[in-house]
């Protein structure tokens, strides 16, 4: 982890103060901005400037501000990244916070961190002669088996997330079926909470693992599930197997 990336996540969680100079409906050169924006007093970000930050929620202009940071724009090809924050009790993910600030970083190749994060995929199965077996997929970079999955992106519906996420790491697509996803909840960093759905749909094909994400792929009855997938996973799509 480079050390821009840990200082952002390190603020994550924390409780900061922001003083605005761009308030809700401040033009800049020709943007309107549309969250009220300021920097942290006494602070210093990677461009040696103080630490900007957005601060979504409140729709009015504000002079100043104290709240939550639940999430951080890192610029990849630039230094000025920025903080979000938020008032107590706000949550929202990765996805929601990117089209929040969409107005300002449409310009920049970014990678949102968040306190909150939501991630959606696919329960896959197929109908042999004699049962049901469901397809679960080996991660290169966690070394472990899991059920194709990923972050929501901007502008997604859990469900397009879903079958996205399954396409891109096995090659299927699929009809998803009319029944609630599953759900795990589980925690991430100090504070924070990572959502993660999964959709059962039926397959047909054989999958191809995604190069350089998934290792290889695996056709397992349901009463395997428990040996390879982690056992909150599994309690969860008891329901919808």
């Amino acid at each position: 982890m480079n050390n821009r990336r840990k200082i952002l996540q390190e603020y994550l969680g924390q409780t900061v103060r922001v003083v605005v100079d761009r308030p809700v409906g401040y033009n800049h050169n020709g943007i309107l901005y549309l969250v009220n924006y300021g920097y942290l007093p006494g602070t210093l970000a990677g461009d040696g400037e103080e630490q900007d930050a957005y601060i979504l929620g409140i729709a009015t202009p504000l002079a100043e501000f104290e709240g939550i940071v639940i999430g951080a724009v890192e610029r990849k090809n630039d230094c000025e990244d920025k903080l979000i924050v938020a008032p107590t009790g706000l949550r929202l993910h990765q996805a929601e916070i990117a089209e929040a600030v969409h107005f300002q970083e449409q310009f920049f190749d970014s990678y949102i961190h968040s306190l909150y994060q939501k991630s959606c995929g696919v329960l896959p199965y197929r109908e042999t002669e004699n049962s049901r077996e469901y397809l679960i997929v080996y991660e290169q970079f966690s070394q472990c088996w899991s059920l194709p999955k990923g972050r929501m992106e901007p502008g997604e519906t859990e469900t397009q997330a879903a079958l996205r996420e399954l396409w891109e790491e096995t090659g299927l697509t699929a009809r998803l079926d009319d029944v609630a996803p599953a759900r795990v909840e589980y925690p991430i960093f100090t504070v924070g909470r990572k959502e993660v759905l999964f959709f059962p749909a039926q397959v047909t094909g054989d999958p191809t693992p995604r190069e350089g994400e998934i290792e290889r792929c695996k056709w397992v009855k349901a009463e395997e599930l428990a040996t390879y997938l982690f056992p909150d996973t599994v309690a969860a799509c008891r329901a919808i197997l």
